[in-house]
């Protein structure tokens, strides 16, 4: 009976969110990197799932997670990518929840100068990171404390815009470590410069990179996010499943055709992103216990009220996951 119930509620699901070609709607969505951490979204964008699905998808590049959520709560878009400071943004008001985790931990590695051997050879020194306030910044912030360090005291934390631009001012010498994600990482090493720290290693649950819309578009045409969800979700298995491909549309979107970096690249999107997008719950819990030791409106939140799971659980609930992975 239960097999059955499923198997209605996802024939009824994929009758809902599977609309004739005419149906097809337009709509604007931002990412925040340019980096493997999101090659999930490329590639359902680039494989023409979307479409399939009902949506015709405009990527929109905006440099940094921050910026990602203000355009997101000014009505700029309808759905897009973007790290934990959705949470900061919530809790100061505004109107932006998480519908699906792409990313739920930190999804980098920290590249230094080769004389820099150990984390106490930073001090003094400056590391750059993408924007303050991105996960970037909230993830080496953490880092360094648990080095026993402070930042911007010890260490000097420097935005540089982006990935591109981190590896630019260690080449320069501006800074002398990075964080960084695929393909920035292969392009540092290529450059000298040595590994210092796996973020993955860290232990560390943090909402790096999140699907996220706001409740008022939810409420509004909650078939869009729907549709969205559902051909997200196939693009991630089609990334799993089709290397070649994959590596071809990372190459796209990073403009690389070095085969070797395409490798770490394919290999790193597959050490990370989620499969299908579990909802961060842990993650969210990370960004509040640290805004909780100055902010008391922190302490108080729960997770629950930055996440929307309604998509998410009735893609799991009616089988749509097993399906596609079958």
């Amino acid at each position: 009976m239960k097999k059955s119930l499923r198997f209605l509620a996802l024939v009824m699901l994929l009758a809902i969110a599977a609309p004739a070609a005419a149906q097809t709607k337009r709509i604007a969505v931002a990412y925040s990197a340019v980096s493997a951490t999101q090659s999930s979204f490329f590639v359902t964008k680039e494989a023409g799932i979307f479409e399939k699905h009902g949506l015709y998808v405009d990527p929109v590049y905006v440099a940094s997670g921050t910026k990602v959520a203000q355009a997101v709560i000014a009505g700029e878009f309808p759905v897009a990518l973007a790290g934990g400071t959705v949470v900061n943004a919530t809790l100061a008001g505004g109107d932006i929840v998480i519908i699906g985790g792409l990313v739920n931990v930190p999804s980098f590695y920290v590249y230094v100068h080769p004389s820099i051997k150990r984390p106490e050879d930073l001090k003094g020194k400056a590391i750059g990171i993408t924007t303050y306030g991105s996960s970037t910044d909230f993830s080496i912030r953490y880092l360094i404390k648990k080095w026993g360090l402070e930042p911007d005291r010890d260490i000097k934390v420097l935005q540089m815009g982006g990935q591109p631009q981190i590896v630019a001012a260690m080449v320069g010498g501006s800074v002398q470590g990075g964080v960084l994600s695929s393909p920035a990482n292969y392009r540092a090493a290529k450059a000298g410069f040595q590994l210092l720290t796996d973020f993955k290693k860290v232990g560390l649950d943090y909402p790096t990179v999140s699907l996220v819309s706001t409740r008022s578009f939810i409420k509004k045409d909650p078939q869009t996010v729907r549709r969205f969800m559902m051909a997200y979700s196939e693009g991630v298995e089609r990334l799993y499943r089709d290397k070649e491909f994959t590596m071809k549309v990372i190459g796209k979107y990073t403009k690389t055709d070095d085969r070797e970096g395409l490798e770490s690249a394919y290999g790193f999107a597959t050490t990370f992103i989620e499969r299908p997008p579990h909802l961060p719950y842990k993650a969210v819990e990370t960004i509040l216990a640290q805004l909780g030791e100055k902010d008391a409106k922190a302490r108080e939140a729960k997770p629950e009220e930055f996440i929307d799971p309604t998509f998410y659980n009735e893609m799991e609930k009616s089988g749509y996951f097993k399906s596609l992975s079958r």
